[in-house]
């Protein structure tokens, strides 16, 4: 019986080589056969001009030409692709008719664009990477949830960090007093890369203590609001241990961040060890768990797309099926973020005389640089554009230069990643990411998406007329915020006038001028109206009426004032 099962899966195997052969075959076909078309097109157009059939010269000059893409750029990519971004450098009201009554969540809002943020049961995450330098001062930070700083780079051997220059960047950048003016988290990445590292740094709990304490110490130096936890390449036989940190690392700075509640974000493959880490438990003590939605091809690979919304290649390797993994392992859509690249892949490749092409991974190309490249000037000069592969929802550019070698540039757009944030919310994530911020920097498309599928400019306002802005309001805050001393000011304000006036009336020459002059009568009977009003308030207030009579009585005393005055009789006092 285990002789057979042996031969069963001996014969699974063969079969999944075979088919991965198979895989490559035809995919070396097809781009064989692209290459065919373009070859015969050339010696179609040849053999029309030998016979003198066809368009005019400069037209056939410009189709023959339009076969190839121009040789310089070919140059440009090989020879300053890598330092193109550096060498164009880096981006260097509330009022009283703009309420809305919500009539179902029985609240008043306001829309303004100085109001703009992420909604509130949603999250867009950014890493903004060290290298990145002072690119954050153009990211739009009131449309990002939570910003990390990339990295913690985290040694093995002690619990402490082996980038000091970088530390040091976090304790002075003010990137983090930005966000939080716009009221973004700011999270410090701490990363562990390898089997190696991760398991070393796993089998010591004192190397924990060592970093919670470097951390805590970062985090309240700088107002921070927690950690993300980028442990990647985890080994099997310490998943346990790895939870048990997570768990760890919360209760630590829960305990020592007293000002806030601290968050622990952590990230998950797409592909690549993923089924180590164990999901239920850690979101047991984790805020976020960020799917790192990325680098699927790249590399050894087959050529294609970096964040394949669905699967091209035999391997079945996507978006959806990372999604679908973690979906199926009980993660909960609501602490869940798929984060997908601001940056695309380039691969390079030579055409042989039968027209098959041998393709090999170059490297990774920005968002910026594409664009950069790929402007919209250079396109339309040079008749190229980049085609939409639709099944995994991503660009590229195909070209094929003089010298027989091809460029293939596979990136994402803000149409497609409109298409894949749409993925992420139809299945009730709580957000996307992006790594990395700055990548895209001098564009403002991507933003624009996230603005449209995240955001809101809406505020809901309790309370209208003590929210709205302006000077009455701002006076009214001070007078309630310093009551007590106002009042009794006005107290002994008016017990001075009572007095006062009081003492005035001793003098037969007021009591004449009130009796004999209207315009003094009328002044009088306001006065007295002005003293007892004060009065039918404090009695109102401390004593028995604790209603809206208050107004009725004053009204009353008022007018009986009024009426009692008028039979006021004095003699008038004879001079001497």
């Amino acid at each position: 019986m285990k002789f057979s099962s042996k031969i069963i899966m001996l014969l699974v195997l063969l079969l999944s080589i075979s088919s991965c052969k198979e895989a490559l075959r035809l995919r070396s076909s097809v781009r064989r056969t692209q290459n065919q078309v373009r070859i015969f097109d050339r010696s179609m157009s040849k053999a029309k001009e030998s016979l003198g059939i066809g368009q005019s010269d400069d037209i056939k000059a410009e189709e023959t030409e339009e076969n190839f893409a121009p040789i310089e750029q070919k140059n440009l990519l090989n020879s300053y692709g890598y330092i193109y971004d550096a060498l164009n450098g880096k981006n260097d009201i509330i009022t009283s008719s703009n309420f809305t009554w919500d009539s179902v969540q029985k609240v008043y809002y306001v829309e303004d664009p100085k109001y703009k943020k992420i909604k509130d049961d949603k999250e867009v995450f950014g890493w903004h990477p060290y290298w990145m330098g002072s690119a954050w001062q153009s990211y739009p930070f009131e449309l990002l949830s939570t910003i990390s700083y990339f990295s913690y780079k985290l040694d093995p051997d002690t619990g402490s960090y082996t980038n000091p220059a970088q530390i040091a960047e976090w304790r002075s950048t003010a990137m983090i007093d930005s966000a939080h003016a716009k009221n973004t988290k700011v999270l410090l990445t701490v990363s562990s890369h390898g089997k190696k590292n991760n398991d070393l740094f796993l089998s010591d709990e004192g190397k924990w203590g060592t970093l919670i304490d470097s951390i805590s110490v970062l985090l309240i130096e700088r107002d921070a609001d927690g950690v993300d936890l980028n442990f990647e390449q985890l080994p099997y036989f310490k998943r346990r241990n790895f939870n048990r940190f997570v768990e760890q690392m919360k209760t630590q700075l829960s305990l020592r961040i007293t000002s806030k509640k601290p968050i622990v974000s952590v990230t998950l493959p797409a592909v690549d060890s993923r089924e180590i880490f164990d999901i239920e438990e850690l979101q047991k003590h984790a805020d976020l768990m960020v799917i790192m939605g990325y680098d699927y091809n790249t590399g050894t690979q087959l050529q294609g797309a970096v964040a394949p919304l669905q699967s091209v290649e035999v391997k079945g390797i996507s978006l959806s099926n990372t999604l679908s993994f973690y979906l199926n392992s009980g993660i909960d859509p609501n602490k869940t973020v798929l984060a997908l690249p601001y940056y695309g892949s380039m691969w390079e490749g030579t055409v042989d005389n039968s027209g098959a092409t041998t393709t090999n991974f170059e490297r990774k190309v920005t968002y910026r640089e594409v664009m950069n490249l790929f402007n919209e000037e250079y396109t339309q000069a040079n008749n190229i554009s980049p085609i939409l592969e639709r099944k995994s929802m991503t660009n590229y550019f195909n070209l094929t230069y003089p010298d027989l070698t091809t460029k293939e540039i596979w990136f994402d757009d803000d149409y497609t990643l409109g298409k894949k944030y749409d993925y992420a919310l139809s299945n009730n994530l709580r957000g996307i990411g992006i790594w990395a911020l700055g990548y895209d920097n001098g564009y403002g498309q991507l933003w624009d998406v996230i603005d449209e599928k995240f955001s809101t400019d809406a505020i809901v306002v309790e309370d209208p007329i003590a929210q709205v802005e302006g000077y009455p309001i701002k006076l009214s805050r001070f007078l309630l915020i310093k009551k007590d001393l106002i009042i009794v000011s006005a107290i002994f304000f008016l017990f001075a006038i009572v007095i006062g006036f009081t003492i005035t009336l001793g003098d037969w020459k007021v009591r004449d001028s009130l009796i004999r002059n209207l315009f003094h009568r009328v002044i009088f009977i306001l006065m007295v109206y002005l003293f007892v009003t004060p009065l039918i308030y404090l009695i109102n207030e401390y004593f028995f009426l604790k209603s809206d009579w208050k107004y009725y009585v004053a009204f009353l005393l008022g007018a009986l004032t009024l009426y009692l005055t008028s039979f006021i009789r004095i003699d008038p006092f004879k001079k001497p």
